[in-house]
């Protein structure tokens, strides 16, 4: 982090100040939060951003990352059922597997008498 940077001293006394482990969910979205900031301006403008730029950018990242659970949940939800499907496929190849290596046992069987 950037010394000069009253973000990121603001961030470090935060995270020494509750036991914070650097590889926290929510360090990396406020490093998130310090990448747009920095990006999201000119470089020439230093200003901290107002609040209400900073509640929009949250409501942002708020949004994307519900849109982004929706399809993760859907997805796992695909998943597990075609997992399921897949099983049910299994269990129906080895019972008709079981079917067949009865019917060719019987008919071994008869063909044996018969002949």
């Amino acid at each position: 982090m950037d010394s000069d940077d009253p973000l990121a001293d603001a961030i470090a006394d935060w995270q020494r100040k509750h036991r914070i482990a650097d590889g926290d969910p929510m360090i990396a979205a406020l490093e998130l939060v310090r990448v747009y900031i920095q990006h999201a301006r000119p470089a020439d403008d230093a200003q901290i951003p107002s609040f209400e730029d900073f509640r929009g950018t949250i409501e942002l990242l708020d949004r994307r990352s519900k849109s982004f659970i929706n399809q993760a949940s859907d997805l796992i939800a695909e998943l597990r059922r075609f997992g399921q499907n897949v099983e049910r496929l299994n269990r129906l190849r080895v019972a008709t597997l079981v079917l067949l290596v009865v019917c060719a046992a019987v008919t071994g069987v008869l063909a044996g008498r018969w002949l």
